[in-house]
């Protein structure tokens, strides 16, 4: 049997063995990426409910959509827009209007380029179609504010435009295509097809606010798109008509007065 003496140097010599080493280094993190795993997040860990980012693509209502500052009156919706009210357009989608118009007024939308596909190499067929659109507009409709919208903003929001609406269905195959106007009264209104280029048969008409045209139209023959423009003139008068059934009375127009009480306003019959 050791000694007390010795016993206590063994002792000792076991507890320093065990001691952690106190060098100053890091432990590394464990290497997550052997079991098929992504590797430690770097920037922190994702947000608790499993949401994106704040201020990445996905998040808006992150940094690069603007923030708010009380202190310095910025809220990030631009100068002069009070944030959430009609005029914030942060958070529209590319093809959602950003602009209502003007009560009286007409927003001239662009072209709904179907399918979507075809919509880029087709930019300069829905820039012609969106001209003629004002084109008709301005004579239809004379004095009215038009509001030209740029590409590719092609529907009202889902609260409707302040002004009526108007835009096209437009399609091409080849060297042949068809255009459908699209007719709106302000606000959430039933929409009007009117074809406008080539031959179609409308399945439905009107049809819900901000239902898909294309889903309620059949072609049946094309008009070259070369003389489109040209083709479509030969059905202004009907596109016409629609308009100015959706635009209603200019804003400020004197409603006619009312006839007198038993005043006649129509021939009787057999005199």
């Amino acid at each position: 049997m050791l000694s007390t003496p010795r016993l206590a140097l063994v002792l000792a010599a076991v507890s320093l063995g065990c001691s952690p080493t106190t060098s100053g280094s890091t432990t590394p993190p464990p290497d997550n990426t052997a079991g098929g795993g992504t590797g430690p997040t770097i920037g922190g860990p994702p947000p608790p409910d499993g949401g994106t980012t704040p201020g990445d693509a996905q998040n808006p209502g992150g940094a690069t959509a603007g923030t708010t500052d009380p202190a310095s009156g910025q809220n990030g919706a631009g100068t002069g827009v009070v944030a959430g009210s009609p005029n914030d357009t942060r958070f529209l989608a590319p093809e959602i209007s950003h602009s209502k118009g003007v009560p009286g007024g007409v927003v001239v939308l662009f072209p709904r380029i179907i399918p979507s596909a075809i919509a880029a190499e087709n930019q300069a067929y829905g820039q012609q179609v969106q001209q003629k659109m004002k084109q008709l507009v301005e004579k239809a409709l004379p004095g009215r504010p038009v509001d030209v919208r740029p590409s590719p903003e092609r529907v009202c929001p889902k609260a409707g435009c302040d002004a009526m609406s108007i835009g096209v269905l437009f399609t091409r195959q080849n060297n042949s295509c068809v255009a459908v106007a699209l007719v709106n009264a302000p606000g959430v209104s039933t929409t009007k097809l009117v074809p406008w280029g080539g031959e179609v048969t409308l399945k439905a008409d009107p049809i819900q606010f901000r239902d898909p045209p294309e889903n309620f139209v059949t072609i049946k023959d094309y008009a070259n798109c070369d003389q489109l423009v040209t083709e479509m003139g030969k059905a202004d008068s009907f596109v016409e008509a629609a308009l100015r059934a959706a635009a209603g009375p200019a804003t400020g127009a004197a409603a006619p007065a009312a006839p007198a009480a038993g005043a006649v306003t129509a021939k009787p019959s057999g005199k």
